[in-house]
């Protein structure tokens, strides 16, 4: 078996390569089930990094032996040594600010056909965006903000319009539903100072490198005061996941800025929500319709 820290095996720092490249590179040689271990590992690395080797086992049609030879195959001492390198190419990758990416954007090749690439990058970046560990925390992320008794929605900057999207269709659901620092102004510690540990606050964070700064505070006052808080954000490195009660992940892997990784995980929350409630919110619903055409507002 190969060692991870072996002179010839790669080294990000030295020379460039990453692990993606070393397991193209090693893949050649590998049996045949080894290399569809490996080939699962290149498509999903973002799931891979949150499997049990049964999971990958499973996901691959071969056996856990196999998954576990395949990692001793690529130099590391154990399937566990593998997923940490995988969570650490996570946690280290970054994506440009909003800003820099606009402007990015604004002087990159003007001969491109804008709209069909857009397109093609916000489908790809869906595809990716299931993984195993937004699995497992988007049904604990239900039943905190289900059986919350206030609910805080927060979101500055690019994340801005999320929150006041997600805030105004959990208002058709939920009765106490809070858009934090709405007003715009400096009392969203005012507003926070109100919770309690039966509450929760939505914190919607997509910077990467760099997070709002007010957010990283509001999350981490929410943390010391044991109020449960669900983090939906583009990358781990963020600060502020650490301090999350519950994180849902939605990378970013798009060669623009997008958001829609988020607004696909906030959508799905409310259309979960909605489902679980629905007994208390169809007939507010219903009524709130014909209060809507009531007062010509809709048709």
């Amino acid at each position: 078996m190969h060692n991870r820290k072996n002179k010839n095996l790669i080294d990000r720092n030295e020379n460039g390569k990453d692990i993606f490249e070393h397991i193209r590179a090693i893949r050649q040689n590998l049996p045949s089930q080894q290399k569809n271990v490996c080939d699962y590992i290149l498509a999903h690395y973002q799931q891979t990094a949150f499997m049990k080797a049964e999971e990958v086992a499973a996901a691959t049609q071969t056996s856990t032996a196999t998954v576990i030879r395949t990692a001793g195959s690529l130099g590391f001492k154990s399937y566990t040594a593998l997923k940490e390198e995988l969570q650490h190419v996570l946690v280290s990758s970054t994506t440009p600010p909003p800003l820099d990416r606009l402007r990015e954007n604004i002087t990159g090749d003007s001969s491109l056909n804008v709209l069909e690439q857009v397109i093609k990058d916000n489908i790809q970046s869906l595809q990716s965006l299931y993984s195993q560990h937004l699995a497992e925390s988007f049904p604990q992320a239900i039943r905190t903000i289900k059986k919350a008794s206030r609910i805080y929605i927060l979101g500055l900057r690019s994340t801005r319009g999320l929150a006041v999207y997600l805030h105004a269709l959990l208002h058709q659901l939920f009765k106490n539903i809070y858009l934090g620092d709405a007003s715009g102004s400096d009392n969203l510690f005012d507003e926070l100072y109100d919770m309690d540990e039966n509450d929760v606050l939505i914190a919607l964070m997509a910077g990467s490198p760099h997070y709002t700064k007010r957010t990283i505070n509001a999350v981490k006052y929410a943390h010391e005061h044991s109020i449960p808080v669900v983090l939906i954000t583009n990358n781990l490195s963020n600060v502020a996941a650490p301090l999350a009660s519950v994180v849902l992940l939605a990378p970013q892997n798009t060669n623009h800025y997008s958001t829609v990784t988020l607004l696909t995980i906030i959508d799905a929350l409310v259309f979960q929500l909605g489902r679980v409630k629905a007994e208390d919110a169809r007939p507010k619903l219903e009524e709130l319709g014909e209060l809507l055409l009531k007062n010509d507002i809709s048709v």
